[in-house]
């Protein structure tokens, strides 16, 4: 008999990961229970495009494998429950948003209905479950149609309704106003007489990656003292297992799947294990959108990767004493879209009733999704990271893809000076097909967010402090790539600079000295500290997102009532034959 409960309030591992226990005792009842993870799922239903994080190389071959689709990994989960009956398949967040044109045109329904019959039962939020507010969560959560959309077009399309995720999702260090956790804390299972315990996480930083109006009124506390908290509660009401579900990350440098000697692991995630208690035995992990599994701390950590692209199967052997051993492999999605593939590799085929599901979607989505909206000359990729094996966004460098987007932010805006956009808001790569045709489901790919587009007023002086925030402490803490540390925004044709890398990165808040003095100009004039100067930017920039504070300390923000893709939509209209734009931002030494 398997039960589960809510809780309504705020051993080394070697070689393959075997724990073992010294207080082993053969009269003990002891209980095999397998945990499917999976995270950063971006309400990728179908199967992803190369270009936009549609392939993992595995041990055997250095040749791309095209993995992910939700019907594949349907299968995937059926099989490898199919061998232990005692299984549950959880994620570590963001399951939604950032998401391909299927599932964003239904303001993710789609998402939630098929992880829902994949069989998802338990997930961590992750900060883009937060992308347009408390509220929306809460109805992808408990059902309800979609406030401001039309029943039955976009929204609530099965018969009027829409009832939900059926899996629950956790925010144990996510609390209100009134002290309480905005969603539940802890989830519990039991698989014959023995209980594992769930705790489900965002990073505490969350509020500098979303919208801060959606999340305002709510407190994300510290990852440590939470997770912590609730494993010695989970522990006291007697759970003999404890796996945390946290949506944040780290990399390491292996070129292969399922690399366990885990190369160079580093990560906002390797201090939070590290100084985790005893009481918690298995992290599940993600956000950083890679591939691991890992020692920390004597607790087994593991991540997926992206987009489906790859399940973790954690098998433990469980007590009613703790965890006796446990072991994890990572396995990739393997799709039918593959013409050849290693030995020993085999593509799965697809679980007729979820893709029966993801067709429908498909095909309501069809009409818009394919309509032709432009034309490009060649393909306008994102800045990405060199010899990875997926496309991974390179958010230190400028790319062309940003740079496009930051001057339909231009165009759409009268009256700006110049306009911005964060890296992280380019989510793919216009890719030359057909002729490079362009449809509206290509640009939503690109940015799917939906976010307003504002102007904000600063002035000269604000405008340098703002260029330097992008490799000042907390930007270079957060991301890394070819230019080393920081988050670059990616700028319209009207603003120029240098910037120097020999100077040093991470500075404190104000104290950043990259910048070459004298090389910013905005329409072809040298800067004035003096002057003031109008922004066109997206909302979560403009009200000081991804750490850019000075955009706060702003005036006269003014939303202008337009939508990202509608400016998008007309800026490809008018521009037609869009080609890759010369690059902006200059870097000496």
């Amino acid at each position: 008999m398997k039960t589960w409960k809510f809780l309504g309030f705020a051993s080394l591992v070697v070689g393959a990961f075997v724990l073992a226990a010294c207080n082993d005792s053969s009269e003990e009842e002891v209980q095999n229970i397998r945990i499917i993870a999976m995270n950063d799922f971006h309400g990728n239903i179908e199967v992803p495009t190369a270009t936009n994080g549609g392939s993992v190389i595995v041990k055997e071959s250095a040749a791309p494998i095209n993995t992910g689709g939700a019907a594949f990994i349907a299968s995937l989960v059926n099989q490898l429950k199919s061998s232990n009956k005692n299984s549950i398949v959880v994620a570590a967040g963001d399951n939604v948003n950032a998401s391909p044109v299927t599932s964003t045109l239904f303001h993710q329904e789609p998402a939630i209905d098929v992880l829902n019959q994949i069989g998802l039962e338990v997930s961590s939020v992750g900060n883009h479950e937060f992308d347009l507010g408390k509220s929306e969560l809460l109805r992808l959560q408990n059902g309800g149609c979609f406030v401001g959309g039309v029943v039955g077009t976009d929204t609530c399309l099965n018969g009027g309704t829409f009832s939900g995720a059926k899996f629950k999702y956790l925010a144990a260090n996510v609390v209100g106003s009134d002290g309480k956790t905005l969603l539940p804390a802890t989830y519990t299972k039991t698989f014959g007489g023995i209980t594992v315990g769930f705790i489900g996480l965002t990073f505490k930083d969350t509020p500098s990656a979303v919208l801060p109006s959606g999340v305002a009124g709510l407190t994300f506390l510290d990852e440590v003292a939470t997770i912590n908290t609730y494993a010695a509660k989970l522990r006291s009401d007697g759970a003999s297992a404890v796996v945390v579900l946290i949506h944040q990350g780290g990399q390491t440098t292996a070129s292969s799947l399922n690399d366990k000697s885990c190369p160079g692991l580093t990560g906002a995630i390797v201090p939070i294990v590290n100084a985790l208690s005893k009481d918690v035995d298995v992290v599940v992990s993600g956000h950083t959108h890679q591939e691991y599994v890992c020692s920390v701390n004597g607790k087994l950590l593991t991540s997926t990767g992206f987009y489906g692209s790859t399940l973790t199967s954690i098998d433990l052997t469980v007590a009613k004493s703790g965890v006796k051993s446990v072991s994890a492999d990572n396995i990739p999605v393997i799709n039918d879209t593959n013409k050849t593939l290693p030995t020993g590799r085999v593509a799965l085929v697809k679980d007729p009733a979820v893709d029966a599901t993801v067709q429908s979607y498909v095909a309501k989505a069809a009409a818009v999704k394919n309509l032709p909206v432009g034309s490009i000359t060649a393909t306008v990729s994102r800045a990405l990271l060199p010899n990875t094996s997926t496309p991974t966004r390179d958010e230190t460098a400028e790319g062309a893809m940003g740079d496009i987007m930051a001057d339909f932010y231009f165009a759409g805006v009268p009256k700006a000076d110049f306009a911005i956009t964060n890296p992280g808001g380019v989510r793919a790569d216009l890719v030359f097909q057909n002729g490079g045709v362009v449809t509206y489901g290509d640009l939503l790919t690109v940015a799917p967010f939906s976010n307003d587009l504002v102007t904000v007023d600063l002035t000269g002086a604000q405008i340098i402090r703002l260029l330097e925030q992008q490799w000042e402490k907390a930007n270079c803490d957060a991301k890394t790539g070819v230019n080393g540390c920081g988050r670059l925004l990616q700028p319209s044709a009207q603003l120029k600079y240098s910037w120097d890398a020999s100077k040093p990165a991470g500075a404190s808040d104000g104290a950043g000295a990259r910048l070459v003095p004298g090389s910013v100009t905005i329409g072809g004039v040298a800067l004035d500290a003096t002057k003031t100067y109008r922004i066109a930017t997206n909302s979560f920039l403009g009200q000081g997102g991804d750490n850019f504070t000075v955009m706060k300390a702003g005036v006269n923000y003014t939303a202008t009532g337009y939508k990202d893709i509608d400016a998008f939509v007309a800026y490809m209209k008018s521009n037609p034959k869009v080609s890759p734009p010369v690059a902006r931002v200059t870097r000496i030494n």
